[in-house]
């Protein structure tokens, strides 16, 4: 299944193989990397990027609705500006995680939290998910900020999924407001 959403200011579609750089822009950054769960490396170069891109492309038609990854495109110039992901937690059999990198030259926008509420709508309406979860390390204030932003419910700390402490955030579909 393709997906394709749009909010005012934002398109939200899969990645393609031509995203390699501007998604280096973000995968590459170290204010961006230091913050990821599973904890990764930050990519270093086009390369790397471009088949960590291939990866996901390749992946996306074996997930299950709503899990994926996609890209978020400002309409306003067509730069890949972010992604989105939505994929099962630790240990992979219910809890599903909402998750939203953004550059840092876009932060302090609302992109990420325009972005993140279109998907939620869409996960939710598009089958069988209750709640959504995002998990962030305690001392990510951009990323407990958006998800307050969301409406998320604050549900404890948690180091069940990814083996490092986590916040863990959660939105039911009966209190998601679009």
């Amino acid at each position: 299944m393709t997906l394709t959403l749009q909010t005012d200011r934002l398109l939200i579609r899969e990645w393609e193989e031509g995203d390699a750089e501007a998604a280096l822009e973000i995968y590459g950054s170290a204010d961006v990397a230091q913050w990821l769960s599973p904890a990764i490396d930050q990519v270093t170069d086009a390369a790397t990027m471009r088949a960590i891109l291939q990866a996901w492309i390749e992946a996306q038609p074996n997930f299950v609705v709503p899990a994926g990854r996609w890209a978020v495109v400002r309409k306003e110039d067509g730069e890949v500006i972010g992604g989105l992901l939505i994929r099962l937690l630790p240990p992979y059999e219910e809890d599903l995680e909402i998750g939203w990198q953004f550059r840092p030259s876009v932060w302090g926008n609302g992109y990420a939290s325009e972005a993140s509420k279109a998907l939620m709508g869409w996960a939710f309406s598009s089958g069988d998910v209750d709640e959504l979860f995002a998990v962030a390390r305690p001392n990510n204030k951009r990323a407990i900020g958006t998800a307050g932003r969301l409406g998320m419910e604050w549900v404890g700390e948690t180091d069940k999924y990814y083996d490092l402490n986590l916040q863990v955030y959660r939105m039911r579909a009966a209190d998601f407001k679009p």
